[in-house]
């Protein structure tokens, strides 16, 4: 009679523990997707927010960086008073298709924007400052056929002139790099820092592809930022941009170039 009892007990306990789990685990499961989906739903309201931060993270991380001790160099106070500044901002309007492009950017006077300031991305160069306001700032674009930007073959340093041949806003031009230098398709182009606007060294994108024409080749580079992909840029400020345009201008007039 014991060992009846004891066997019954015993499935009695197993039946119910066996509907126990699987109620447990319906409910865990359905809890879980839940929590899920408002964990999803806190999270795509929580991204503007989480931009903002990164943005003003970049910003911070990238005026830090000249801070960096460099065992190399020590520089002066008047020679660390020329170096590049980044304001973060966000594009309000963009054009691709149009001859002459621009790009409007939700930053200005009251931020010390001025004309004449590059703007990059974290994918390569954008283009230059062209008008001020107090709140905004019109930025003449990389594909804008007005736009010249001078350049340089990375893996050379043979530098010549980026313009855009208003066809594809994913491609620009570099024209002026002499046929006898060396060249690969898949070679990087970048800013060549002979100018008191970009920095040197700044990503503009890839050789695509090239033919060689009156002694220099025409070079078709596949740009590394997607105009058409265009939301979060930073406005260069160059301190030593004044000073070295005084000197160069003076410079001119003396030597009457």
């Amino acid at each position: 009679m014991f060992l009846i009892l004891e066997s019954i007990s015993i499935f009695l306990a197993v039946r119910n523990t066996e509907k126990t789990n699987i109620f447990t685990s319906s409910a865990n499961f359905v809890s879980g997707l839940f929590n899920e989906k408002i964990s999803f739903v806190g999270n795509y309201f929580q991204l503007k927010h989480q931009n903002d931060i990164l943005k003003a993270e970049n910003e911070l991380l990238k005026n830090k960086k000249k801070e960096l001790p460099d065992n190399r160099f020590n520089f002066s106070k008047e020679i660390e008073n020329t170096g590049y500044f980044y304001h973060s901002a966000i594009v309000i309007k963009n054009s691709v298709h149009k001859p002459n492009n621009l790009i409007t950017l939700n930053i200005g006077r009251s931020e010390g924007i001025k004309e004449d300031m590059a703007v990059i991305s974290n994918s390569g160069a954008v283009g230059v400052v062209s008008s001020v306001s107090n709140n905004y700032c019109t930025v003449i674009s990389l594909l804008n056929s007005k736009m010249k930007l001078s350049a340089k073959i990375k893996r050379t340093n043979y530098f010549g002139s980026l313009n855009w041949d208003k066809e594809d806003y994913k491609y620009i031009i570099l024209s002026d790099i002499p046929d006898y230098s060396s060249l690969y398709k898949g070679d990087k182009i970048v800013t060549s820092g002979f100018s008191s606007l970009f920095p040197e060294g700044i990503t503009i994108g890839t050789v695509y592809e090239f033919e060689k024409k009156n002694s220099f080749y025409k070079i078709k580079v596949k740009l590394n930022q997607d105009f058409k992909n265009l939301k979060y840029v930073y406005v260069v400020d160059y301190l030593g941009k004044e000073e070295q345009t005084q000197l160069e201008d003076s410079t001119i007039q003396l030597f009457h170039f």
